[in-house]
């Protein structure tokens, strides 16, 4: 088994470059399932229904989500109603959509949860490890793996979520902070995991964003609005290889294209 995972999503040219790119590489590296962050597909402001549309029929099985998921209430339709997008799993459970779901992938029952940090990140959740034991417990014996994209700012606090569940989730991925780390790796138990897989959207800028506007609201304090950068478009993301046998990531690889 081949799970590509794809780091955020900035941009509506993040999504036009999955839309014209993704099949291909599925292909190319015989991915047999695809989980994609697309929280800020609409540049900082959640993803329309649209988008959603377009990122799911490009080869995309999954949209996880972050702390912008909420952002837009024109989402919560589509939250409640898509089951292959997924807001944070520790969010107040009155809140639309679901934190997680059970997939179908190359004849496996794949788990995927989407939770979110609590660190120098806001909205200010509540901890993640009691939601995601629950799931974990809830679901036992109902899937064949499982895959957690951990949103969050601190890397010290995704590292520790990448312990925590060495040998309980087969593969542990982090988002939001837009830049792929070169920590990629097998925990002690079997867990493959990243820091994070970095973005998809436009390159040259500032997480990629225009950084004339970044560095504008970083020197000025105002809410200067963000613009997308102005390089070509490129997305990051990492390749798990499962051995089906052992139930054991075997190999975990960075990507760009």
């Amino acid at each position: 088994m081949k799970i590509l995972c794809i780091g955020d999503v900035t941009s509506p040219g993040g999504v036009k470059h999955l839309e014209e790119n993704l099949w291909r590489i599925r292909k190319e590296y015989g991915i047999d399932f695809c989980v994609v962050n697309a929280e800020n597909a609409s540049v900082v402001s959640t993803l329309s229904l649209s988008q959603a549309d377009a990122l799911l029929s490009s080869g995309a099985d999954v949209l996880t989500g972050g702390n912008h998921t909420l952002r837009s209430r024109g989402v919560y339709s589509l939250l409640e109603n898509e089951t292959r997008v997924l807001r944070p799993l520790n969010y107040p459970e009155d809140v639309p959509g679901a934190g997680y779901g059970i997939y179908d992938g190359a004849g496996y029952r794949i788990l995927v949860i989407s939770a979110m940090g609590t660190v120098h990140i806001e909205p200010t959740l509540d901890s993640p490890y009691p939601y995601i034991d629950r799931v974990l417990a809830r679901e036992e014996g109902k899937y064949d793996f499982a895959i957690l994209d951990f949103h969050a700012e601190a890397t010290g606090e995704k590292v520790a979520m990448g312990y925590a569940y060495d040998g309980k989730i087969h593969a542990v991925f982090g988002t939001h902070t837009h830049v792929q780390t070169a920590d990629e790796c097998i925990l002690p138990h079997g867990t493959g995991y990243i820091t994070d897989v970095g973005m998809c959207g436009e390159s040259g800028g500032v997480l990629g964003m225009n950084p004339e506007g970044v560095v504008r609201r970083m020197r000025q304090k105002l809410p200067i609005p963000f613009a997308p950068a102005d390089g070509r478009a490129v997305a990051n993301g990492v390749i798990f290889t499962w051995d089906n046998a052992t139930k054991r990531t075997t190999n975990v690889r960075r990507i760009s294209f």
